[in-house]
């Protein structure tokens, strides 16, 4: 789906969420009782919190999702149904069996637009404040303000962006504090949330995510910059998914701001082999195959606390760095 076609739709977001839901609600793929949550939800349609709010609302009001004594709606007609708790998945919602259709093309448009705006907005913060412009945003892309401005609520909520007190999105300053704070927080949650996944995830996987490290450290040719980025999604994201408390990898997931210094830095200098970050990474990863989760996680937290430091001489470094080119809607203050 291009951006032109996006754009002349303009069908809310919560109204392609809710007929999605509301078809699957009826057809009985999603069964009566169960619990729907907006942070899952929100999480595989690519969106903010706020249209999956208003969906589930609509839904109540037809009689095709109810409250009950916990978080969240149960779905179905049936209010004696007990509550069934499970991880949604796209399969369930139909996006997985027709990647073609209106919802799951609209995702992955929207999941592109957000990483284009993130990504831009993660070089302008190490050079100081900037202001987003929303329609500046939606002129970019050729899209509608709405869909702009889900967008820009996306990276609010991975706390990439603010509202100062006029209303307006703000990007940056990126500071040494705010790195470290970050950092802080991460030794504290990872850790945790990689002892509690590491016996559900499957060998081959981590046998994978291992392949994919040491290919960057041998140097081979053909590696890119995607794929280094995937070597920190592999160990900050994919290592954790297996964890079932869904608050804190929220938490972890919008402390976004260290792998924002180091992605900016290394697309200034390029991947290098001997990046002391990979080994570290490959640390990890040994000792899941072994079956030690405690040394896996004493091995992420030495990670994380090296990579503290790293990060902020990284940012140092971005500092006396001539600005780069800026989109339209970046504006310094």
């Amino acid at each position: 789906m291009d951006h032109a076609e996006d754009a002349g739709q303009e069908e809310p977001l919560y109204e392609i969420i809710r007929a999605t839901l509301a078809k699957r609600i009826r057809a009985g793929v999603i069964p009566n009782g169960l619990v729907l949550i907006e942070g899952p939800l929100a999480e595989l349609f690519g969106t903010s919190r706020a249209p999956v709010r208003k969906a589930l609302e609509c839904l109540h009001r037809e009689g095709l999702a109810h409250r009950f004594r916990g978080r969240g709606y149960l779905a179905g007609t049936d209010r004696t149904a007990e509550p069934h708790r499970q991880r949604l998945d796209g399969d369930i919602l139909g996006m997985e069996e027709s990647p073609g259709t209106p919802v799951a093309r609209g995702k992955l448009q929207m999941d592109r637009m957000v990483r284009a705006v993130r990504d831009e907005a993660a070089v302008a913060m190490a050079f100081g404040q900037f202001r987003v412009l929303e329609i500046a945003v939606a002129d970019h892309f050729g899209i509608g303000r709405k869909i702009a401005h889900e967008i820009l609520l996306r990276l609010q909520e991975q706390r990439i962006l603010w509202k100062d007190s006029r209303g307006h999105w703000m990007a940056g300053p990126l500071t040494a504090r705010s790195v470290r704070d970050e950092y802080q927080l991460r030794r504290l949650l990872e850790p945790a949330a990689l002892k509690e996944s590491a016996p559900n995830l499957p060998p081959d996987l981590v046998r994978t995510m291992l392949a994919r490290v040491e290919r960057l450290m041998d140097g081979d040719e053909t590696r890119t910059a995607e794929e280094r980025e995937q070597v920190e999604t592999d160990l900050h994201e994919v290592c954790l998914k297996e964890c079932h408390n869904e608050r804190l990898r929220g938490v972890i997931r919008r402390s976004q701001l260290p792998l924002l210094v180091n992605k900016v830095y290394l697309s200034t200098i390029g991947i290098q082999r001997t990046m002391p970050e990979l080994h570290e990474h490959r640390l990890v990863l040994e000792h899941l195959l072994r079956d030690a989760p405690d040394a896996a996680a004493e091995a992420l937290d030495a990670h994380l606390e090296a990579a503290s430091r790293r990060t902020m001489q990284r940012l140092k470094s971005l500092s006396v760095l001539p600005d780069p080119e800026f989109p339209a809607y970046l504006c310094r203050q």
